[in-house]
């Protein structure tokens, strides 16, 4: 059995070994009962994507009193749901090695349609957002 099949199995486990219930669960993140049936048998097909995923996992394992951040890392490496950290990643492993990728994020995942993850500067330069504090700084220091 792989990792992947044994991921939610392994969080009903962790729960149920802690006593903790579905309903509990449920109350304190806001998430149907269902849905979390689905989280501990890998059944992500009514799940959402992206951020809320990731957002409905962190909750359980902050729930459950697990470490949120590895639980929502094994999540998202085994169950990627449009997971948009994957893109720069990628990007990142291919230009290490010489390689161009031909990965694109999901337009679908992006709320609005609208990427801001990151900016419209040239690498290597501040962003524009840094540049317009340099005036405020600069009285502060030596006009004060």
């Amino acid at each position: 059995m792989s990792e992947r099949d044994t991921f939610g199995p392994r969080m009903r486990r962790e729960r149920e070994r802690r006593g903790i219930s579905l309903e509990t669960i449920a109350t304190l993140t806001n998430v149907s009962i269902e849905l979390w049936q689905g989280f501990e048998s890998n059944d992500f097909s009514r799940w959402p994507k992206g951020v809320f995923a990731r957002a409905f996992v962190r909750d359980y394992a902050k729930a459950v009193g697990l470490d949120a951040n590895e639980v929502v890392d094994d999540f998202c490496r085994l169950f990627p749901l449009g997971d948009r950290r994957v893109v720069p990643l990628i990007r990142e492993q291919a230009r290490l090695i010489g390689h161009e990728p031909a990965c694109q994020d999901d337009p679908a995942l992006i709320p609005g349609g609208v990427d801001r993850r990151g900016s419209a500067d040239a690498p290597g330069e501040p962003p524009a957002s840094q540049l317009r504090l340099v005036p405020r700084i600069w009285r502060a220091l030596f006009h004060a």
